[in-house]
């Protein structure tokens, strides 16, 4: 993100997730190659409508960006290179053995491997290659600076998973042909303490378009590239503005609305013509935490899943001082109202559903019917307690147990109440769900919303739940299943006026929305 900032002073940027990273859906290949990721780019270009480009890339980007420049090159007006790889046979072996499939582990024990694997990478280059002659001559990174490549290795949506395919590729990518094909002006430039240098002298005689430059540091080394790109910008044209999403059958897709501040993303699906039913997650969680359930209503109803401000891919336009739920409810109104959303239902689990009470308390019109599960209301000492000691502080540590921290917090979240008295008397009377991929996707949301989880979560254990079911004539079903040790007053609440009812959820989490779906579908036959 700082290289791009930095690039924006002077260029308009497109910076796409490579296919199976960040954002991007892997492609439907099993081994992908370099050429493969090339295609799909282009591919991108000609959706949004870009025909001519200035192009950069770094290290497997680089691999990617020379490929585009090699088989497209009309298309391209100038192409810079960072820190480009050169591989020998031997090294494919190694690296292929060194390579192994990010699997998360019930312990959490990935994630352990996840911060060696990303130190070792500044020790050695590459790092499965223990000599001297491979050390980086460079500081090792902070243990903030570390902590952001984790969030950045586990963000988008195979958290992690599959994160090899691309380095596979670019393993078995010889740069040197497309080099040597290359008619496009192109600099390849290389930061002298990384051990690249040599490296460029093999590709200064292969083209007569291209030329090499070493640097002082990765930073000195973008701002060459820049300079040289900027040189070739004088034939291009203004590309043309991004073109709105268009919808993807039987699944969710994705996009932004802007609301004060930033934007929210969301997820949508609108194969089913109906009022769209929200689904909304928790604190410290994200739409990929409600993912069975959003899924499981495509065909039925249109179905959108936003993410709360600071969590997931949505802006943090809120900061991390002390909130209230009507903040988070503000902010979703917005979005709503600029996607011109006037009438929907609203289903939220946990603190979720306080931010659905919160918007049909506001906006009375807004809301046809709301579905809370699992809410709850805590009082005096026990108030006190999940306040203070809840929601710890999440600070990177050098040896990266900050993360062991995180993901025994949201494991053991499934095994005491609270999670943080493991006490015989805390123990959760209930089957435990502790399914690994549902905690590795509540850590991995847990860790891209920082401590902005906190603020997230004390605003809902202040949040007067069934005081405020009063505030509102909207038809609420409150959705409750076995062994919740919330249930006692969560039944009390439905009994306590006439426009609640009480559910059950079904056993199995992505059949909740079974649950209560039938009372959506009643109310489209009835009055609106």
């Amino acid at each position: 993100m700082p290289l791009i900032q930095l690039a924006m002073r002077n260029f308009t940027v497109v910076a796409p997730d490579l296919a199976g990273y960040g954002n991007s859906w892997p492609l439907p290949i099993s081994t992908p190659t370099i050429a493969d990721y090339a295609v799909d780019i282009c591919a991108f270009l000609d959706a949004v409508g870009i025909a001519r480009i200035l192009l950069y890339g770094e290290r497997e980007g680089a691999a990617v960006a020379l490929e585009i420049a090699r088989h497209a090159p009309s298309r391209v007006a100038a192409f810079a290179a960072s820190e480009l790889e050169i591989w020998t046979p031997q090294d494919g072996d190694d690296g292929t053995d060194a390579l192994k499939p990010f699997v998360p582990a019930w312990d959490g024990s990935h994630l352990t491997w996840l911060w060696a694997y990303l130190r070792e990478e500044n020790v050695f280059q590459p790092w499965w290659r223990k000599r001297l002659s491979a050390r980086v001559a460079d500081d090792m990174p902070t243990p903030p600076e570390l902590h952001a490549r984790v969030v950045q290795f586990l963000s988008g949506g195979s958290h992690g998973r599959g994160y090899e395919l691309g380095l596979y590729a670019n393993l078995l990518f010889d740069p040197r042909p497309a080099v040597a094909a290359l008619n496009v002006p192109a600099l390849f430039v290389c930061a002298r303490n990384f051990g690249r240098d040599q490296g460029l002298k093999l590709l200064e005689p292969l083209s007569s378009t291209s030329h090499t430059c070493v640097e002082g540091s990765p930073t000195a080394c973008f701002r060459s590239a820049l300079s040289f790109l900027a040189s070739h910008c004088a034939a291009l044209i203004t590309p043309p503005a991004p073109p709105r999403v268009k919808p993807i059958a039987d699944t969710l897709w994705s996009d932004f609305v802007a609301v004060p501040g930033g934007q929210l993303h969301f997820q949508c699906n609108s194969d089913a013509n109906t009022i769209p039913i929200l689904v909304q997650h928790d604190a410290a969680s994200s739409v990929g935490t409600v993912g069975p359930i959003s899924r499981s209503i495509i065909g039925r109803r249109t179905v959108m899943a936003f993410d709360l401000p600071g969590s997931g891919e949505s802006d943090d336009t809120l900061g991390d001082g002390i909130l209230e739920v009507g903040a988070y409810a503000d902010v979703l109104a917005a979005g709503l109202k600029n996607l011109d959303l006037r009438r929907i239902d609203f289903y939220g689990m946990w603190g979720g559903g306080f931010v659905g009470l919160e918007l049909a308390i506001r906006q009375p019109t807004l809301i046809r019917r709301l579905v809370m599960s699992n809410v709850f209301q805590h009082d005096g000492d026990l108030q006190h307690r999940l306040l203070a000691e809840y929601t710890p502080e999440i600070v990177p540590i050098w040896h990266g147990g900050h993360l062991m921290q995180c993901w025994h917090q949201m494991r053991d979240q499934g095994l005491y109440f609270p999670w943080f008295d493991a006490k015989s008397r805390s123990i959760v009377q209930r089957e435990p769900f502790l399914a690994t991929d549902m905690i590795h996707e509540r850590t991995c949301s847990l860790l891209k919303a920082g401590n902005m989880y906190r603020t997230a979560y004390q605003s809902h254990f202040r949040y007067r739940t069934y005081d405020r079911l009063h505030h509102t004539s909207v038809p609420t079903v409150l959705a409750i299943r076995a062994g919740d040790p919330n249930n006692p007053r969560i039944e009390a609440a439905a009994q306590s006026a006439p426009h609640i009812i009480l559910r059950h959820l079904r056993p199995e989490f992505h059949q909740w929305g079974e649950s209560f779906l039938d009372l959506l579908e009643s109310a489209d036959r009835g009055p609106t």
